[in-house]
């Protein structure tokens, strides 16, 4: 699964922060976020990454495996 915006993007620097608990750009507000989403998943045997660039947008990748019945 794929979710992507066309946003501002994010620097090198603030790309390698996401995944921590608490981490934020923003003056009010921190939370979980990410570092919980990417605790799910890798409950899950799943993985997840981010691609960004600057003024480019930002997507975030998941990927969880086939189960099967």
């Amino acid at each position: 699964m794929e979710v992507a915006d066309t946003g501002i993007g994010m620097d090198e620097e603030t790309r390698k922060h996401i995944f921590e608990p608490f981490y934020s750009t923003k003056f009010v507000g921190r939370g979980l976020g990410l570092s919980v989403g990417l605790g799910i998943v890798k409950q899950h045997h799943g993985a997840m990454w981010v691609s960004s660039r600057p003024g480019r947008g930002t997507t975030v990748h998941v990927l969880l495996p086939c189960v099967q019945a």
